[in-house]
Parts: C-alpha cells; sequence; structure tokens
C-alpha cells in the first residue's frame, strides 16, 4: 500500500461553471494537467477547494469524479470537516467508498468548540472510516486551536491518525515530533515558509502555489530533504515576485486565471469570492510575462 500522506501535495482547486454549480466536466482536463505535472498527491475539497461552499452531496460527488479519473495514479486526500458532526462523518463514509486513500479532517468552522468537543468530534469520524486520517489544525480560519496535550491524547487512543497539518503556531512542531517520532508526519500549508517551517520540523506540504508550481515547489521539498537548502532557497527567491503577485490578488481567484489561460477550464470561485477584474488581470500578466 502506498503512505497515506507524502511530503508533497496540491491542494487542488474544484471547478465551478459560470454560475457557481460544481462542474465535474472539468475534472478529467484538471487531473490530467496534474498527471502531466508529475503532482503525485492531491488534497480534495480542502480550503483552497472551496470545501464549506459545497453541500455533502457535492462533496461527495467530487469525491468520486476525481477517483474515477486519477484511478492508482495519484494518492488522494479527501477534506473532511463540517459544522455538524454527522455530516462530517458521512463524508468520511463517502471518502472511503469513494476509494479514497486517506483524508484530512478539520474542526468545525465558526463554533470555536471546547477541547472535550473537538475529541468528541475527531473520535465519532475515526470510528466511522477505517482510512488514516490527517488531524488539520488551522486556527485562523475556523476560531479553534488544538492544544498539544488534547492531539496527544487522541493519537494515543487512536493509531489511523497518523498526520498532522499546522496551519496554526509552527512553534509547537518541534515538541509534536520530540513526542511522537519521526514516523508521525507533520505538514504545512504555506508555500512562503516552507524551507523555515522544515528547520522546524515539518515534513512537506500541501500546496497551494504547487498548482501553478507544481515541478518547482517539488524540487524545493526534495532539495532540503537532501541537505541542499541553498539550492531550495535559491528556487523560492526565484518563484517569490509570482507568488506574491498571486497573493496580491487573492490566491484562488488568481490560480482559477492562470488554469484559465493554460485553456484549463475550472470555471469561477463561488460567491461571495470575485473573478479577476481586468486591471486586475493585466497585473498577473504582466508578472508572468517575465
Amino acid at each position: 500500500m502506498n503512505k497515506p500522506f507524502l511530503p508533497f501535495s496540491v491542494a487542488m482547486i474544484t471547478p465551478f461553471s459560470t454560475n457557481g454549480d460544481l462542474y465535474l466536466k472539468g475534472i478529467p482536463p484538471l487531473i490530467e494537467y496534474y498527471k502531466k505535472q508529475g503532482v503525485p498527491a492531491l488534497l480534495i475539497s480542502g480550503s483552497t477547494g472551496e470545501q464549506h461552499s459545497m453541500t455533502y452531496e457535492e462533496r461527495a460527488a467530487l469525491f468520486s469524479e476525481v477517483k474515477k479519473e486519477a484511478k492508482d495514479d495519484l494518492i488522494l486526500y479527501g477534506g473532511v470537516a463540517a459544522v455538524r458532526t454527522k455530516d462530517a462523518m458521512a463524508l468520511a463514509v463517502s471518502a472511503e467508498k469513494s476509494g479514497l486513500d486517506s483524508i484530512m479532517l478539520g474542526f468545525p468552522p465558526y463554533l470555536r468548540i471546547s477541547q472535550q468537543e473537538a475529541i468528541t468530534y475527531v473520535e465519532k469520524i475515526c470510528h466511522t472510516t477505517t482510512l488514516p486520517i490527517m488531524l488539520y489544525n488551522n486556527p485562523p480560519r475556523t476560531g479553534f486551536d488544538l492544544h498539544l496535550e488534547t492531539l496527544f491524547k487522541l493519537i494515543d487512543k487512536n493509531p489511523q491518525i497518523v498526520a498532522f497539518k499546522q496551519a496554526g503556531n509552527p512553534n509547537t512542531v518541534p515538541h509534536i515530533k520530540k513526542q511522537l517520532g519521526k514516523a508521525f508526519m507533520v505538514l504545512s500549508g504555506d508555500d512562503l515558509s516552507l524551507i523555515k517551517n522544515h528547520q522546524l520540523g515539518f515534513d512537506g506540504i500541501t500546496s497551494i502555489i504547487g498548482n501553478i508550481f507544481p515541478n518547482e515547489i517539488q524540487f524545493m521539498i526534495k532539495a532540503i530533504h537532501e541537505g541542499k537548502t541553498e539550492a531550495g532557497e535559491k528556487q523560492l527567491t526565484k518563484l517569490l515576485p509570482y507568488i506574491h503577485s498571486i497573493m496580491e490578488m487573492g490566491t484562488l481567484r488568481s490560480v482559477k486565471y492562470l488554469f484559465e489561460k493554460q485553456k484549463i477550464d475550472v470555471g469561477i470561485c463561488r460567491e461571495p469570492l470575485s473573478v479577476l477584474s481586468e486591471e486586475e488581470k493585466k497585473i498577473i500578466d504582466q508578472a508572468f510575462s517575465k
């Protein structure tokens, strides 16, 4: 069996039509693109995939369609998170039925649950699926921060939790690695901090910028894992003008526009996110013309 989580994966975008409907016809060319670019793994329906704008039925359909197109050529993580525990449980079941390799389990947004409520939430999902699980701590988006004590309790009781994505305080990672050992994988979602995070003990990334620069981000990860930090830093320096332009115009909006320029029809972001204005498109075009 392949490893359920890798040092490099891409947080895939979700195609939507111009009226905001889930656009499953956009999946085949998108998966073909990822395959041609040598992307080894995809995170389906994460934050980059606009997960919280979608219904359970849409996300289940997305899991199924991506697996159908990817076959066994890509390792697939299903993004699972919901305001209601029973919806998260249903999504975990759907991910397993669709044949995904693992799930990334995020916490409910907005509610600011307690640590004990987080334990109950996670354990109910663990009892629902046999898939390997990566817990996702993202306080800036959810308003909830998983304490290390809670993380260690959950891992001790639920051995299928084999990875952790930390979008909160990166300085917790040395403590996590010391407690759990090298075999326990810790990932980030911050492309700009990839090298700095590696020095703290992060094993890799579910990359957003990897949608546009998959080979370059993968090169950086390989370089720093081989101790060639200088080569990784040089690569990052080359990418910085492009990354800053993407972020300045809105990362997800810009990524979808750049796919459009490559004739890959992924449509628009769901409102209230907007499409790039003509002036914003010119800024992206100018940055990438170099």
